[in-house]
């Protein structure tokens, strides 16, 4: 009886000893104002290439998505290191089994882009980019 008392004693004195921490977070402002604005042209060639990527197992585990990311990686690092593919399309080949569906391939088809001319941009391209994003693009009158 007397370990059972003692043992309560102790367990008591432990919990009535314990502390609470408590943090609060606090917000930062940050500055997300464009400091400098850089303007390029892209370059597209004529012809459309096509490549096949066949993924492994890490390329699936990270799905679908980043599996195409993947294959136009791929097609550019294959084609003469291009910087973007224009007007991609993907053909998805499917395996399915019991329980779940395997990619098996997939086909890129697209333009290579290239920028060309990267250069700060001028007072009269900040008129156009600002115009446009504001959606007010201007009118003809004849």
């Amino acid at each position: 009886m007397k370990k059972v008392i003692l043992f309560a004693a102790v367990a008591v004195m432990a919990l009535s000893s314990c502390s609470t921490i408590s943090h609060t977070a606090s917000t930062e402002t940050v500055d997300t104002e464009l400091m400098n604005r850089s303007t390029a042209e892209l370059k597209v060639s004529d012809t459309k290439i096509t490549y096949t990527f066949t993924p492994n197992d890490s390329y699936r585990r990270a799905g679908l998505k980043s599996m195409k990311a993947a294959a136009v990686m791929k097609a550019l690092e294959a084609n003469g290191n291009g910087d973007v593919l224009v007007a991609p399309q993907f053909e998805v080949k499917k395996t399915r089994g019991l329980f779940l569906t395997k990619v098996k391939y997939i086909t890129v088809t697209g333009h290579v882009g290239k920028y060309v001319n990267i250069h700060q941009t001028t007072k009269a391209e900040a008129e156009v980019a600002s115009t446009l994003e504001f959606g007010m693009v201007p009118t003809c009158v004849k």
